[in-house]
């Protein structure tokens, strides 16, 4: 899989602009969800003791996902794979930097993240703070998420593909599902219109 191959060449380079080429490749994936519950899969096997499970779960929602990086690496630990485990922790890391590299998380220049939960992410794991509130603020071409922190600071993140993703698939499905409702309908004839024929 392209996607697979594009990751480790952004790992060995990792600048903001190999980052971004491989969130472009993730973003484009017919299989992206930006708010699938993967990572909160992942940690549910983790915290459920299966081990295997968590270093075999592997899609394209995750693959730019610090988190489940880092829940990989425990899986690795409790296994016994140091070098596994090593190279786990070493991914979240370069993530979260790359992430950094994207902007300063003002408004004027947001972090620009794959998933939405990469936002309390780089947050909690990175910057080792907390949040308290989350807002989105809609301009003319793109879309932030603010999260205000314990000390009352913003931090702007860029959502605007994710967020347009999204709003894709539900369309798509709506108009999939009136295509479907229009099929369906010539097949189911009311009584009253055999009646009006008659």
């Amino acid at each position: 899989m392209e996607t697979y191959e594009k990751l480790f060449e952004f790992l060995s380079d990792p600048t903001k602009e190999t980052f971004l080429k491989c969130r472009d490749l993730v973003i484009n994936n017919p299989e992206y969800d930006p708010y699938s519950e993967d990572t909160g899969n992942v940690q549910k096997l983790l915290n459920e003791g299966k081990f295997e499970e968590v270093v075999k779960y592997v899609n394209v929602n995750i693959l730019l996902s610090p988190s489940a990086h880092i829940f990989k690496f425990f899986a690795y630990k409790e296994l016994g794979d140091e070098k596994a485990m090593n190279i786990e922790m070493t991914i979240a890391q370069i993530i979260f930097e790359c992430i950094e590299k994207t902007g300063d998380g003002t408004r004027e220049s947001p972090y620009i993240v794959t998933r939405i939960s990469d936002e309390r992410d780089l947050i909690r794991y990175h910057l080792k703070k907390e949040d308290t509130m989350q807002r989105l603020i809609k301009e003319e071409d793109r879309i932030l998420d603010v999260l205000t922190l314990t000390d009352r600071s913003d931090i702007y993140f860029d959502i605007t593909a994710p967020y347009r993703r999204i709003a894709f698939s539900f369309q798509k499905r709506n108009e999939d599902l009136k295509k479907e409702q229009g099929t369906e309908k010539p097949k189911k004839k009311s009584w009253w219109n055999f009646l009006s024929k008659n």
